[in-house]
């Protein structure tokens, strides 16, 4: 059951008190106009964001997947603690950029999604749906889109089933437009199809203003890199009714509506984390707080100002481990279910080049509270597993809980794709990912345990290669797997001598978004670059957020054209180019079993120096050649590579390391 602050208004007023504001992704929201909703008009506002985002890009870190969802989960209810609203989701999942709605609808379950936004709906029963989006292309992704086709679903169909939920239903569904759709929106007339609000405002009460607050929250989408400079002043905001009776939002509601009567209330768990072999079961403590002036009945019970109620919670209750640090005071995080024992492996994926034997170290941590398991470990057909196929871990409750273990096989005569995996008794060993971050909650993601191992057989040189960080992939890890010595470069304080025995310097993805000191980078790379140099730049954003001025010695400008549909067929522009052929010939299988897209932020413009390599394009869209375009420079090579690599290397694409290969190792 939600508990929702009971708010008191004037019996001839009829103001707009409860708010579900709808949209695709975390970051999606308008956090300063939910600010002013809530913080400083007291209404109920929730956002139900309908993916937690694991499909986007992490500029804090390497998580992604399912832990960057839990990250950014994370922080939108962090967000949400700032601008006072509640915070919901649906099992809808962010597959990564969408052209259009009917290609999300074909991922998602929209018959799902809608009955989970009708359930979420008939117990928060808002007067007022707002969505972020509106209904159509101008949305600019399908995701969004979808969103403003949701809300107007739910809309409808809460009004035909009104009489099933005491004769209640939302009044309206408003889409919050701005500048960014209409050009010309500040002079648009007014009306019952189009609201101007004016907010913002220091709010004594608050101690801040609401811009203000609105933005601290804005900033909590640190893994999406929106913290930004607090605002102030006063802001305009617009609302365009889409369906359903005009609503007036300047009504207001009593000032500090949740002062007098205001319940708190949350699950407790005394220990993080759970497992099926814990000897002691876990406890979960409900907990009630009457903070308001006035007795209030709970759940059948009146509760005093101030008194407190602990009772035991349900186990499907979500709960909270709460601790206290004497320096940065109380901690909390969920308690969250744990497997007996997760794997951890170095490598994303295995990529044997040759036949000969492979190490791989293999960690393996106790979670239970039992002290031993057998450990067996699977390799697909046609692969020689050369250490033993039963791992014993043992240990006393004191000792340290990880052990460490290396897998030794090799490829036989006809190995056969697959994944080195683990099981105990049966079940899969998963690995997971510890998500520690200070801004939002520690917590552990739970994925699956096996890694990629597949046979690429190649024969490149002995290369050494330089590798400066971006904002996070794994071109260093891809690199060491292809058998090329990598040497970590700092842009800060790299000079030529660290250039030199080196063949080519591969920068990460959106370093030249996130990385210090580009610019110094570039003039380091120039000689080097003109003197035989292969300069390998991964995909930068087209914002103004740069470390550098331009990307490497020859300027081209990045567009905002991508290629979302994995399966997008690829034409070959320059079929015998070096990059193209050395030391691999490359052609269409090397672009088969791509996951959730083709590539991002390709090069727009470029001069004659460049050649682009590929053209290809989504669905009815015009077919775009700068995915991969390269350029001699001296006696060296400029190689922009827009392409989505790093997700690739992930999923063990045996094309995605073909091309690496030949980014750092092609004839000249």
């Amino acid at each position: 059951m939600f508990a929702w602050a009971l708010i008191l208004t004037a019996a001839t007023a009829q103001p707009v008190q409860r708010i579900l504001y709808v949209a695709a992704h975390p970051d999606d929201e308008n956090t300063r106009l939910i600010a002013h909703w809530s913080r400083a008009e007291g209404r109920d506002v929730a956002y139900v964001s309908l993916t937690r985002g694991e499909g986007g890009q992490n500029l804090i870190g390497p998580e992604l997947g399912p832990a960057l969802g839990a990250i950014r989960e994370s922080e939108l209810r962090a967000a949400r603690q700032i601008d006072g609203a509640h915070q919901f989701f649906t099992s809808a999942p962010d597959f990564g950029f969408s052209t259009n709605p009917e290609e999300t609808f074909s991922i998602w379950n929209r018959e799902q999604v809608l009955g989970e936004l009708f359930s979420l709906a008939a117990e928060f029963r808002p007067d007022v749906i707002v969505t972020r989006f509106p209904p159509d292309s101008r949305a600019g992704h399908g995701h969004h889109t979808a969103s403003a086709m949701l809300a107007l679903d739910l809309f409808a169909r809460l009004q035909r089933d009104r009489k099933c939920n005491g004769d209640w239903a939302p009044r309206a569904v408003y889409w919050n437009t701005s500048t960014w759709w209409a050009k010309d929106l500040e002079n648009a007339p007014l009306g019952d199809s189009l609201v101007r609000l004016q907010i913002g405002g220091y709010h004594e009460a608050l101690g801040k203003s609401v811009l203000q607050i609105g933005t601290e929250a804005r900033s909590m989408h640190k893994s999406q890199g929106f913290g930004a400079e607090n605002d102030h002043g006063f802001r305009t905001e617009y609302l365009k009714l889409l369906s359903g009776t005009p609503v007036d939002f300047t009504v207001a509601l009593p000032a500090n509506p949740a002062q007098d009567v205001h319940i708190w209330r949350e699950v407790r768990a005394d220990r993080p984390w759970y497992t099926d072999r814990d000897s002691i079961a876990l406890k979960r403590t409900e907990v009630i707080i009457n903070e308001g002036r006035e007795s209030v009945a709970v759940d059948g019970a009146l509760m005093a100002p101030g008194q407190r109620f602990e009772r035991e919670a349900s186990p499907l209750q979500p709960a909270w481990y709460v601790t206290a640090d004497r320096v940065k005071g109380e901690l909390r995080r969920p308690s969250v279910p744990a497997d007996p024992l997760s794997v951890a492996l170095d490598v994303p994926s295995v990529i044997a080049t040759s036949k000969r034997p492979y190490e791989i170290p293999v960690r393996f941590t106790r979670w239970a509270l039992a002290k031993s398991f057998d450990v067996e470990v699977h390799v697909p057909n046609g692969w020689k597993l050369l250490s033993p196929k039963r791992l014993k871990w043992s240990a006393q409750p004191e000792s340290d809980p990880v052990q460490a273990f290396a897998v030794r096989l090799e490829p036989g005569s006809n190995p056969v794709d697959g994944e080195l995996t683990f099981t105990i008794d049966g079940n899969p060993v998963r690995q997971v990912v510890e998500v520690r971050y200070d801004h939002i909650p520690h917590t552990e993601v739970w994925v699956d345990g096996g890694i990629p191992l597949r046979f690429v057989p190649m024969s490149l040189p002995a290369l050494n290669v330089g590798v400066i960080e971006g904002a996070g992939d794994d071109a260093a890890l891809a690199l060491s797997q292809l058998g090329f010595e990598v040497r970590q470069l700092d842009p800060l304080s790299m000079t030529a001598a660290d250039l030199e025995g080196l063949a080519a310097v591969v920068t990460g993805v959106r370093a030249y978004n996130a990385t210090p000191g580009m610019d110094r980078a570039n003039a380091v790379l120039e000689p080097w670059i003109r003197h035989g140099g292969r300069l390998v730049m991964q995909y930068a954003t087209a914002s103004s957020d740069r470390t550098a001025e331009q990307m490497g010695p020859l300027p081209f400008a990045l567009g905002r054209q991508r290629v979302t549909r994995e399966d997008a067929v690829p034409q070959f522009l320059a079929p015998k180019h070096p990059l193209m052929t050395t030391p691999n010939v490359l052609d269409a299988s090397d672009f088969n079993g791509w996951v959730q897209e083709r590539g991002l932020y390709f090069g727009q413009t470029w001069p004659i120096d460049f050649t682009p390599l590929i053209a290809w394009s989504d669905p009815g869209e015009p077919l775009t050649q700068g995915a991969l375009i390269t350029a001699s420079y001296g006696d060296g090579s400029v190689t922009y590579c827009a392409l989505s690599l790093f997700r690739q290397w992930r999923a063990g694409v045996p094309g995605a390391y073909r091309i690496l290969a030949n980014l750092v190792a092609h004839d000249r």
